[in-house]
């Protein structure tokens, strides 16, 4: 399978994900399993990850429910994960390969990455009935267009995904200090250029930067609240998240047939707006 039909395929079942909320969780988990493994079949790690995801149904006092990805074994949520990894500390062996990353950048990426996936979720669902969340639709669409709109100025996709990201997740100061932080970078290679999500300095796409994480020291922090939690689920949750984050970025896109804003970066380097 192509690459280019793996990102579209996983991509549709993340989404999917939120909007199929009437098949069984465990139909939903397996299509995520499936996804994720067409996506990196070369990958042990991200093959080893998928078969610990499922999906859980979480109810509210209110009656609501909701599903989300979750530790198979464990059925804690991938985002409760990262929200309590939130304010951790830089792993040391991601310092030494992005020297120039901060604190800020790392903080970013952990509560971007926690955003998106609880966006991937279903809405609240009452009575049958999914309760209406513009701000939800609003931060998906802004998402799906990286990919589905590559060549849209990286100014534009960038503040769209800001203005979704604060209506979605309210504008306290973490959230808000995040999407200040957040850029587009345009990156160009042999196949031609695309696009996603990044640290706006030093430009490291957020899929690469989770992605160099895995393997990090399970952080004591979140034994303080998951005691039960062991290092094969932190470098899951690091994996599958930095793949999602990876689907999320365009396909490449042949810089002899459309012009877009790879052009205005003819060396590669990360379009900040």
């Amino acid at each position: 399978m192509r690459q280019q039909t793996a990102r579209a395929q996983v991509k549709a079942t993340l989404f999917g994900l939120g909007d199929r909320w009437g098949s069984t969780a465990e139909r939903l988990g397996a299509e995520v399993a499936a996804a994720l493994l067409a996506f990196g079949p070369e990958a042990s790690d991200l093959a080893a990850a998928a078969g610990q995801l499922d999906v859980s149904v979480e109810e509210d006092a209110f009656g609501r429910w909701d599903i989300g990805l979750c530790l198979k074994h464990y059925e804690v949520r991938l985002t409760e994960i990262l929200w309590l990894a939130d304010g951790l500390d830089v792993p040391d062996q991601v310092k030494r390969q992005w020297p120039d990353l901060t604190q800020h950048g790392w903080d970013c990426a952990l509560r971007v990455a926690k955003l998106v996936l609880s966006v991937l979720g279903s809405p609240l669902v009452q009575r049958g009935r999914a309760v209406p969340n513009p701000a939800r639709a609003q931060f998906r669409a802004a998402l799906a267009a990286i990919g589905d709109r590559p060549e849209t100025a990286p100014e534009e996709l960038v503040r769209n995904v800001r203005e979704g990201l604060r209506a979605f997740g309210s504008d306290t100061p973490d959230n808000l200090a995040a999407a200040e932080q957040l850029g587009i970078s345009v990156e160009e290679n042999a196949e031609g250029w695309d696009v996603g999500l990044c640290v706006r300095r030093p430009g490291l796409r957020l899929s690469r930067l989770l992605r160099s994480a895995v393997g990090s020291p399970l952080p004591q922090q979140l034994l303080e609240d998951l005691p039960d939690l062991i290092q094969e689920d932190w470098d899951t949750v690091l994996t599958v998240t930095a793949a999602i984050l990876a689907a999320l970025e365009s396909d490449p896109v042949d810089k002899s047939q459309v012009s877009g804003p790879a052009k205005r970066s003819p060396e590669g380097s990360p379009n900040l707006p």
